[in-house]
């Protein structure tokens, strides 16, 4: 085993603990990593409530897999219990966002 692995899941899970864990702890759940490859491709666990939760693929793609691959040595993350494409995720957030309304013409009130 690469002496990097080590410090490498050290430079994860302190990422994670730093600018997630408190977030995700608050609805219940949790994440770590559950495994590391000497190429630095992270796989990760949620656990608690985020096992059985709707948007653990957003929160995956939005808030976790960002900080996680910004971790130097980091090639690749995933996580095996999200099952939806980041494109996928991206499309749904997109069809759910709050619409500008156009300032021209249309509707006043009076």
């Amino acid at each position: 085993m690469s002496s990097l692995l080590p410090d490498l899941q050290h430079r994860v899970d302190a990422a994670l603990e730093a600018n997630v864990s408190r977030f995700l702890d608050s609805h219940g759940g949790a994440v770590a990593s559950a495994s590391i490859t000497p190429e630095g491709d992270v796989s990760l666990r949620f656990d608690g409530a985020c096992q059985a939760c709707p948007a653990v693929a957003a929160t995956f793609y939005s808030k976790v897999a960002p900080i996680v691959r910004a971790v130097p040595g980091v090639r690749s993350v995933s996580a095996p219990n999200v099952n939806v494409s980041e494109a996928a995720v991206n499309r749904i957030l997109s069809l759910s966002a709050p619409r500008r309304r156009s300032s021209g013409g249309g509707d006043h009130a009076r």
